[in-house]
């Protein structure tokens, strides 16, 4: 009887994974920003416009990951 050949993959087998990944952070819509900032639609635009916060276009939105949120934030920090 013929002994089956094994083969050896690097893939991880569901056995290696540790769980389900992480999920991705959600990305935030403009009005999201809009809220979160306290500030208008058009002043949200400005910064956008200008190139003071990052976004991302997928179709015809228009996105911005909460860490480029973050670094927004921290470029506007005025020293007391």
């Amino acid at each position: 009887m013929p002994i089956p050949s094994l083969t050896v993959s690097n893939r991880p087998t569901p056995r290696d994974t540790p769980g389900p990944a992480p999920a991705p952070e959600k990305l935030l819509s403009l009005r999201d920003v809009q809220r979160r900032l306290g500030v208008s639609k058009p002043t949200v635009l400005r910064s956008v416009r200008a190139g003071r916060l990052v976004v991302v276009r997928i179709g015809r939105r228009t996105l911005v990951h909460p860490d480029d949120l973050e670094r927004f934030i921290d470029s506007c920090r005025e020293a007391a």
